[in-house]
């Protein structure tokens, strides 16, 4: 349509440049005083006339087809601001018909033909339909231009020093061997995380920035049995290091349910909690759904729900056939059981003033089938793998079914080898090599931020959490019976205090952390890697952080992490005067973000 107007305006000013060239052409008066000779003017009169008849007639020509074109350039204008406020009107309005348009124009009632402005001007509507009919059909260009627009990509690189001191295995003492404890040389190591993340999102719009559809793939490097870390040691001889797939999720906000939000696939917790039930690095895979409310004129700002179902580990069906040769109905159902992690949370934010907010939270996290799994096990020194066998009867002795551990000495970890095993585990562990307890966690937060001073914001947090089927713990008895241990060790608490921010150029901010992980309080495979254990450990984490640039950050970190019960735990006997110093773990990372 655009070239149609152009065509229009340049038949308008053509036109009106003739009309100067035709008064310009015009005679003027003759100033000669002498008697005219009837004679010798009369045939050049009459040729005046006669060109300034034809100048007449070719002005009113032009005069109509300036008025035509310009009645035509009104058409084609007040056609295009309908197209703009409604593409459908536009494509109906644009189909013109033929007798839209004369092809004829009358000159002093005689007809004249105009063929060239004439097809000029059907060749322009034409085009003028062509174009506005194919407006409305979006082009390969632009779906292409449209996808790669809401496309974002962002990530981090950081380089981490990490050293360990102070470390004990559980091994009889060299020098006292009544008692246990052997000092282990300081480990130093230098680690790499890498992530990269691209977001996309379509459909339609539900609130600034944000649309219906949205969806997010992100790589992240580290070893891939190591679910809750993405560090990557630099060792192994210059190798290539595992880059693997960290989220991969689809993002659904109907535009008709405002503050809902349904998610599938591999993604960030969905839920409040602290690195004591999860840690940060775990990238949790299933469903989940959200829903939040804000609230206007109420010290109650936002209350949301959240639900989640997500499966852990499916296993093929099992057959298991007992000492008797027949099928053990049981242990083909443990064998077999699925393991997940169903739960859900609500919580809410009051805004007491502009500078104080206090987020409080309850969840329910609920672990099904872990009370079947047979877990791989780390204690002190060793790698314990708990191993069931049974030896067959023969003529004299029956059947015997024997449970026991095999270890693989810490060295063998530290050189690098590979013993494909699951995450370890320092939960409790029944004498036949199963998790004592059941995991049902009631988790509770309560988060206040104090924003008085704006360079120095002040954070406190409180998350407590109670598992609800905690067992007690089978051992070997007098004579090989069963022997139950009472087993209380189901609290665990994480108190933390931060003060400043890190945002922009010159920021710091300081951190304090207080952990007290009972041996059951939670799922160990799955919290805080960098502690000495993940249950059964009391923690001091001390953490500084300077900005040196928005996307620039240097932070010092240092845990400090001791066995409340000794080397051998809460249920195990460590003789009298054991070795049991805390352990310190000290991290120096330098983040890159882009």
């Amino acid at each position: 349509m655009r070239h149609v107007i152009m065509r229009a305006l340049h038949v308008c000013a053509a036109a009106a440049v003739l009309t100067i060239a035709g008064q310009a052409q015009t005679p003027a008066p003759q100033t000669e005083t002498a008697a005219p000779n009837p004679s010798t003017t009369a045939a050049p009169l009459d040729d005046v006339r006669r060109q300034l008849q034809e100048q007449r007639e070719e002005i009113d020509r032009l005069r109509a087809t300036v008025q035509e074109q310009s009645q035509l350039l009104q058409e084609l204008l007040t056609r295009e601001r309908s197209a703009q406020a409604s593409p459908a009107a536009a494509v109906e309005s644009a189909a013109y018909k033929t007798g839209d348009v004369a092809t004829t124009d009358t000159l002093d009632g005689a007809p004249n033909t105009m063929n060239s402005t004439s097809a000029r001007t059907m060749a322009g509507a034409a085009n003028a339909r062509a174009q506005v009919a194919n407006a409305s059909a979006p082009k390969p260009t632009e779906i292409t231009t449209g996808l790669l627009s809401s496309l974002s990509f962002s990530g981090d690189v950081r380089i981490r020093y990490e050293g360990q001191f102070g470390q004990l295995n559980a091994l009889p003492n060299s020098a006292n061997p009544a008692i246990l404890g052997n000092e282990l040389s300081a480990r130093n190591r230098t680690r790499v995380r890498l992530r990269f993340a691209v977001r996309g999102q379509f459909g339609h719009e539900v609130a600034k920035g944000e649309r219906e559809f949205q969806w997010g793939l992100r790589l992240a490097s580290g070893t891939y049995p190591d679910v809750n870390s993405s560090n990557q040691t630099l060792t192994d001889f210059f190798t290539h290091k595992a880059f693997g797939i960290d989220q991969a999720y689809i993002t659904y906000k109907p535009a008709r349910v405002r503050g809902l939000r349904l998610q599938a696939g591999k993604f960030e917790t969905p839920w409040l909690a602290t690195e004591m039930t999860i840690d940060v690095d775990v990238m949790p895979e299933g469903l989940n759904e959200l829903y939040s409310r804000d609230f206007k004129n109420s010290k109650l700002k936002n209350l949301t729900f959240v639900a989640w179902q997500l499966p852990i580990l499916e296993r093929a069906s099992a057959f298991v056939l007992g000492a008797d040769g027949r099928v053990n109905i049981d242990q083909s159902h443990r064998a077999g059981r699925d393991l997940a992690l169903y739960g859900a949370q609500v919580h809410g934010r009051f805004d007491f003033t502009s500078q104080a907010a206090l987020t409080l939270s309850a969840a329910d996290l609920y672990y099904s089938g872990t009370q079947f799994i047979t877990p791989a096990q780390f204690f002190g020194g060793q790698l314990q793998i708990p191993v069931t066998f049974t030896i067959p009867a023969n003529g004299t002795t029956p059947a015997q079914t024997i449970t026991t551990t095999i270890n693989i000495p810490r060295d063998a970890l530290v050189t690098g080898s590979s013993v494909g095993t699951t995450p370890t585990n320092t939960n409790a562990v029944n004498r036949d090599g199963h998790l004592s307890s059941g995991f049902n966690l009631v988790d509770l937060i309560g988060r206040l931020d104090l924003t008085e001073s704006k360079r120095l914001p002040v954070m406190l947090l409180l998350n407590f959490v109670h598992n609800t089927q905690a067992h007690d713990v089978v051992v070997a008895g007098a004579g090989g019976a069963n022997r139950l241990l009472p087993n209380h060790e189901d609290n665990g608490l994480w108190a933390e205090i931060q003060v400043g921010k890190s945002k922009a150029a010159g920021d710091w901010q300081f951190g304090y952390t207080y952990m007290r992980i009972e041996k059951d309080a939670v799922l160990t495979p799955f919290n805080l890697s960098d502690i000495l254990q993940g249950s059964d450990v009391r923690v001091h984490r001390i953490g500084f952080t300077y900005t040196l640039d928005p996307r620039v950050q240097l932070t010092l970190t240092d845990l400090i992490s001791q066995r409340p019960h000794g080397l051998l735990g809460a249920f195990g006997l460590t003789p009298p005067g054991s070795l049991n110093r805390a352990t310190h773990r000290l991290e120096f990372d330098t983040l890159f973000r882009f």
